[in-house]
């Protein structure tokens, strides 16, 4: 699994977890409802100020979307990930 899979799974609970559409969220974030469903779909590679967005949005905390070291261990090591959460 992927970092941005991983970011984009917790922000998809905490999402629904408070009942809140896509569609909410957007305008929360100022994100467009496409570019919100690749995040979750962990096929977009999110900056962090898109990410901080979205938290506000969510109104939850960094911590909240930033992977557990449980699921660090799931990462795969892809050139194109960044190898800092498993150091």
């Amino acid at each position: 699994m992927r970092i941005t899979e991983l970011i984009g799974q917790n922000i998809r609970r905490h999402r629904r977890a408070k009942d809140i559409t896509i569609q909410e969220l957007s305008e929360r974030s100022g994100l467009t409802v496409n570019y919100i469903s690749l995040i979750e779909k962990g096929d977009a590679n999110a900056s962090l100020n898109k990410i901080h967005a979205i938290i506000q949005g969510l109104q939850v905390h960094w911590e909240d979307i930033i992977p557990t070291r449980e699921q660090e261990k799931t990462l795969r090591h892809d050139s194109s990930d960044a190898d800092v959460l498993t150091k």
